[in-house]
């Protein structure tokens, strides 16, 4: 009840209590004033009590009002939270789900493009005359960049012997034989920051089994695989195994990545790199963390075809490296452009020999490298010598026997 109803009822029933007092001694004058006062103030009580009453019984109601009020906002808000339980238990499922169906159907492709590689590298051999070609130079083995992972992380254990008495016969069946059995090896090599020789990348390589705890190295084999049809099914093996490594440490939050070498074949090969683009499409999340590096003589071939894949590669988020350089005369700022990000030179080619000149003016690629915002990485460095030499030069990073070995690579940490 309002404060002017309380005052309108109290002044109502104090005039009515006045009147009564002044109004039953003019009307009985035979009564004494007294009287009337007592009539007034008895008049003011039954109006202070049924005011009492009328006051009480509103504040009843309204509390009753507040009360239902009360239990169906709590009702509404009982069901709001009911629903919103059963939308996250839902979403919860759906979300379970789609990681089950996305892990399930990314291995599905891994598997199905490995078959369909394997498949195709059988069905194109044209029997005996695919080994008896003399053996070809081979083609560089991978590269893998590493940052803030331990070493014992992605390094297992040191290398096996290396069978130097196998013929092209016996390389090739050792090749068959890895590819068939899934028992390809992805081996690391460290690669160091200049001039601290901290360990920042890794160079990778695959390896093949000898059956008899030895080991086929890529020098060894590429030029057979190459002519075979299979350094395709290698290079996505290859990739494989650094999406694994890659995936393992993103779940433990260790960062890192690596540089993946895609052979000039597999380049030409159009089904699979439509395929392999698919594939990668999948892990754009870890794009950051991957390299793919690409012969000099491919990349400056300028195909077409080529050039939109790359774009692709680039637009999910991949970086590049240029290997294999020959020719200094590549245009940095061009290749910046591009989303590559590495060179990568021979030592030899950058260092003097004794009494000579180096083949390049190795302060002269600096620079240009610099300028375009490109990291140099010089490998084949074997001795105390070299990097000497090449500490002079400012160079980025170093790779070679002088800061490590090759290791087999961990996929089961």
């Amino acid at each position: 009840m309002s404060l002017i109803r309380h005052v309108s009822l109290f002044l109502l029933y104090a005039a009515a209590a006045v009147a009564a007092a002044y109004a039953l001694p003019q009307s009985a004058p035979a009564l004494l004033l007294g009287p009337g006062l007592l009539w007034g103030a008895f008049v003011l009580l039954v109006g202070l009590a049924l005011h009492q009453m009328l006051a009480t019984r509103t504040a009843l109601r309204a509390a009753e009002a507040d009360r239902a009020d009360v239990a169906r906002t709590l009702r509404d808000q009982s069901r709001e939270l009911l629903r919103l339980r059963d939308e996250a238990d839902a979403m919860r499922e759906a979300l379970r789900e789609r990681q089950q169906d996305t892990g399930v159907s990314t291995v599905v492709a891994e598997v199905k493009l490995l078959q369909s590689l394997i498949e195709r590298l059988y069905a194109s051999r044209t029997g005996e005359s695919a080994i008896e070609a003399p053996a070809g130079e081979a083609a560089p083995a991978a590269a893998a960049q590493a940052g803030g992972v331990p070493v014992a992380a992605v390094i297992a254990r040191a290398p096996a012997p290396v069978r130097r008495d196998f013929d092209e016969r016996k390389i090739l069946a050792s090749v068959e034989a890895a590819l068939r059995d899934n028992r390809v090896e992805l081996w690391v090599q460290p690669v160091v920051s200049l001039p601290q020789r901290k360990r920042r990348f890794f160079e990778c390589y695959t390896r093949i089994p000898a059956g008899d705890g030895a080991m086929v190295l890529p020098e060894q084999y590429v030029g057979v695989a190459e002519r075979s049809g299979m350094i395709t099914a290698i290079d996505n093996i290859l990739l494989f195994r650094c999406i694994q490594i890659v995936r393992k440490l993103y779940d433990r939050n260790m960062s890192a990545g690596f540089f993946c070498n895609i052979s000039p074949r597999s380049l030409q090969d159009r089904e699979f790199f439509k395929q392999f683009i698919a594939l990668l499409a999948e892990h754009s999340a870890i794009a950051s963390s991957i390299v793919f590096e690409f012969p000099q003589a491919a990349v400056e071939r300028h195909d077409p075809d080529l050039e939109r894949d790359l774009e692709k590669l680039a637009a999910l988020g991949f970086r590049f490296s240029l290997d294999q350089v020959t020719d200094f005369e590549f245009d940095a700022i061009e290749l910046a452009r591009r989303n590559f990000r590495y060179v990568k030179v021979d030592a030899n080619r950058l260092i003097p020999p004794p009494l000579g000149i180096a083949e390049q003016d190795p302060e002269m690629v600096k620079r240009k490298l610099d300028v375009a915002g490109l990291d140099l990485i010089v490998e084949k460095v074997e001795t105390d010598a070299m990097l000497v030499e090449l500490l002079d030069l400012g160079i980025d990073y170093g790779q070679g026997y002088l800061f490590g070995e090759p290791r087999l690579s961990r996929l089961d940490f």
